[in-house]
């Protein structure tokens, strides 16, 4: 299933859908004028689709046929969970909630690769990006079993564990495979050890959750782009129905970054799934060296 978004230029009004198991779907009145058609990514298979200045007139009705084009696994039967775990379809239903009244988050999901801003860089920065790109992202720190994606942006499957105290997320696909984020009230440390996935805390804006991190060290990659121990991340997670969790992230770093920039993602209901044991055994340079006395 794929979500299809029409927006009127014009207005700027989205008007959304989401495709039938057979790729059918409907876009139903939508007021006559020109539209920009487009799909988010879909796991790791597909890209991001869009089609600019479709015309719609005044009681037509328009057949589009949207094909979209392989992504990186180059359509490898098995090589993308996100594919038949959604191809199961998602329950309906309204916004579970804790007994506080609070959305509940818990649950197993299947992540929606993130869209957004392209980063403005400090001439450092750009450069060092520049460099990564040229050589197609290689040297990555997932490559030597190291967290390669510390903003959980991910096609990956994740798990929420919620109490009123402290959300656990895990996932499987990259290492650390877990984060905690503490809402009982408690600020960060006032010299935090620098860490991967650095420490977070959680505060309710109505019934928005948002999780306010820092404290990252400096190795870790965000996309293709570098970062400082000034690192500071503010996502914001809604779930406005039973099915999908939208999330929202703020990406700020002085040191990197020459203003704060978004990104957005979505993971879906995944409730026939469940996260399993990743092992990652790569770059083990140590262990023929070691000798026992």
């Amino acid at each position: 299933m794929a979500r299809i978004e029409a927006t009127n230029v014009a207005t700027g009004i989205p008007y959304k859908a989401i495709s039938a198991a057979n790729g059918g779907y409907t876009l139903s009145q939508l007021p006559a004028g020109t539209y920009d058609i487009t799909i988010p990514p879909i796991g790791f298979t597909f890209p991001r689709f869009q089609r600019k200045n479709v015309e719609v007139m005044a009681g037509q009705s328009l057949h589009l046929d949207l094909r979209l084009a392989w992504g990186g696994n180059l359509g490898t039967p098995g090589d993308d969970i996100s594919t038949w775990v959604r191809s199961k379809g998602r329950p309906n239903g309204p916004t579970p909630r804790m007994l506080d009244g609070k959305p509940d988050f818990s649950g197993v999901w299947i992540g929606n690769p993130a869209e957004g801003e392209d980063a403005v860089l400090l001439s450092w920065a750009e450069t060092i990006t520049k460099e990564r790109r040229g050589r197609d992202g290689s040297g990555n720190p997932g490559e030597s079993c190291l967290p390669g994606d510390i903003l959980l942006v991910n096609a990956f499957l994740y798990k929420v564990i919620q109490t009123p105290s402290v959300i656990a997320i895990l996932w499987e696909g990259n290492v650390p495979g877990v984060m905690q984020v503490f809402l009982d009230g408690r600020g960060h440390p006032k010299v935090p050890f620098p860490s991967w996935m650095g420490h977070s805390t959680g505060s309710w804006d109505g019934d928005t959750l948002v999780v306010d991190t820092v404290g990252f060290n400096d190795m870790s990659w965000i996309r293709l782009y570098p970062h400082t121990e000034m690192l500071h991340v503010i996502q914001r997670y809604r779930r406005p129905d039973l099915a999908h969790i939208e999330k929202e992230l703020t990406i700020e770093d002085p040191g990197t970054f020459a203003k704060p920039w978004k990104m957005h993602t979505s993971w879906d209901l995944a409730p026939s799934e469940e996260v399993q044991e990743y092992i990652c055994n790569e770059s083990e340079k140590d262990v023929p060296h070691m000798k026992g006395k």
